[in-house]
């Protein structure tokens, strides 16, 4: 679909664009499990009919401030979150030039990295939700922001739909959103010069993210929430009385439900470092990051 020859008749004929290819019906949803925690009476509505003053994308914002929706695709999230650390790699992915006010026609478009090659892909503005009128699935934490919800919109109608989104990993998210090549290393098994390609990876703005193991529960005693994906926002050597320690910074997508170990925001080793460095790395706030 071509997304300036679509825009552009929408707007000769005046009218709003309807997507036929991935229609607002159960079908885009899914068959399965999905289903079952859908919402009664399940409507479709644009952002003008959900918000007074809709806006597609706020750059001023710090942090993702993205809400994880019905498919609980945290790996998403936390590559979106990595993307957003690089506004010319995330511009590639999500077109900037795009509102709810000039030449707007109901259509937006992202692009993804798909086989080799990148994929344009188109969808209207309908999105799925509930009879309070707040969407089920990607939403943003101010509720006039709609990027997050279309963008996964696209992310769903390429692969499918958003039942499809229900499991993946952080690494594959990535490979689409920018055409890298990933790697991705086990650290039961990580080689002795780990800090090393951590280093690397953070001056050649290479974008990270690691994931947790499933297990029984769902938060473990140190605070990680299992089968879970984090963004790594930092790397850091700090110097201790007793040496230099090497620290990995983290961003959990919910925004909240921290680690709880060494180095958490609560921790003593803070005492450890030099109250200048201490100023600059610890925060002690809930906001889902931590070292």
């Amino acid at each position: 679909q071509n997304y300036q020859a679509l825009l552009e008749t929408c707007l000769k004929n005046k009218c709003l664009f309807t997507d036929d290819n991935f229609p607002a019906h159960i079908s885009s949803i899914g068959t399965g499990a999905l289903l079952k925690k859908l919402p009664r009476n399940l409507q479709w509505k644009r952002p003008h009919a959900l918000h007074g003053s809709p806006v597609f994308y706020a750059a001023n914002r710090k942090q993702l401030d993205l809400c994880q929706g019905l498919v609980e695709n945290c790996w998403f999230l936390a590559a979106l979150e990595a993307l957003t650390f690089h506004q010319d790699i995330l511009a590639a992915v999500v077109p900037q030039n795009q509102s709810f006010e000039r030449k707007y026609a109901g259509i937006f478009h992202f692009r993804f990295w798909h086989f080799g090659e990148w994929v344009d892909v188109v969808v209207d503005d309908r999105l799925p939700v509930n009879e309070a009128g707040e969407l089920v699935f990607v939403s943003s934490v101010y509720k006039n922001v709609f990027w997050g919800a279309l963008l996964e919109k696209a992310y769903a109608k390429l692969y499918g739909s958003y039942e499809d989104l229900q499991i993946g990993q952080v690494s594959e998210a990535l490979v689409d959103f920018t055409g890298g090549v990933n790697i991705r290393i086990k650290l039961a098994a990580a080689p002795p010069d780990l800090w090393d390609i951590l280093t690397r990876a953070t001056y050649t703005r290479s974008l990270m993210g690691c994931q947790t193991h499933l297990g029984a529960t769902k938060v473990l005693k140190n605070g990680l929430v299992a089968g879970h994906a984090y963004t790594v926002t930092g790397i850091r050597k700090v110097t201790c009385q007793y040496g230099p320690e090497n620290l990995v910074r983290l961003r959990n997508p919910w925004g909240k439900i921290e680690w709880k170990g060494d180095w958490s925001d609560s921790s003593y080793k803070w005492e450890l470092l030099s109250p200048k460095e201490k100023i600059l790395l610890r925060k002690k706030k809930e906001d889902g990051e931590f070292w």
